[in-house]
């Protein structure tokens, strides 16, 4: 791991945040953190397991982590992607409770991490901390319930459109043509993500190559057409 120094954060919740809030939750973490070292993992790490304390507060600062959760018939699932901005921990430690999952980097990151009980004293002291924070876990629970919606009731193909729109989103380049983004995750795990079959996924991927709306090459999704790509409009 290789570390650089912190100069703030700007939150942001795992689909949108307004520049207004993340320009809040930027002043309110870089008043009452100050400056901090963050550090550079690599692919593959695990933050902190599922079922242990919550010990650390991570800030996502670049690249994705998953959010991965077993159950006791050795099954496991990949419940979401985290992006820059993001806050892993937060649940636990405020509840003063075990993880409910697993965060691992999905690749390469730039964290900036805290104590449980460091970053709890913060919330008791600094009050615009304590509202950003408020609303990052509503914006939480929000976006979970968008995800079961999409899960339980639009086509895969639709999910499959959402998850490239939101990594776009993330490089600023929605209004863009021929740019090239990766899924931060395994081909069967994208599969996983969205609910479907690694089988489905490839031929998912190749319709929408037919229909030029994406290319792919060297590991790289070209998206030609990110109008046509379906996404959920924020309100």
């Amino acid at each position: 791991m290789s570390s650089a120094p912190f100069n703030g954060l700007r939150i942001k919740d795992s689909y949108r945040t307004s520049d207004a809030t993340e320009a809040v939750g930027s002043e309110a973490l870089t008043s009452a953190v100050g400056r901090m070292a963050s550090h550079v993992y690599p692919a593959g790490v695990e933050l902190f397991r599922q079922d242990a304390c919550a010990r650390d507060i991570y800030f996502v600062e670049t690249g994705q982590a998953k959010l991965t959760r077993y159950e006791e018939n050795g099954s496991e699932f990949i419940l979401d992607i985290r992006f820059p901005g993001s806050l892993l921990g937060l649940e636990a430690a405020i509840r003063n409770k075990a993880h409910r999952f697993s965060a691992v980097t999905a690749t390469n990151c730039k964290l900036t991490h805290l104590t449980a009980p460091r970053f709890l004293d913060l919330l008791g002291t600094e009050v615009k901390l304590g509202l950003v924070i408020q609303d990052t876990l509503c914006d939480e629970v929000l976006n979970q319930a968008a995800r079961m919606s999409e899960i339980a009731c639009l086509p895969a193909r639709q999910r499959l459109e959402q998850l490239l729109w939101r990594i776009a989103e993330q490089v600023g380049e929605t209004q863009t043509i021929n740019f090239k983004v990766q899924l931060p995750l395994k081909h069967w795990e994208a599969a996983q993500l969205l609910a479907i079959t690694p089988t489905y996924l490839s031929r998912l991927l190749a319709e929408l190559e037919s229909e030029e709306i994406i290319s792919r090459t060297n590991g790289w999704i070209i998206v030609r057409k990110p109008g046509s790509l379906w996404h959920r409009v924020d309100s």
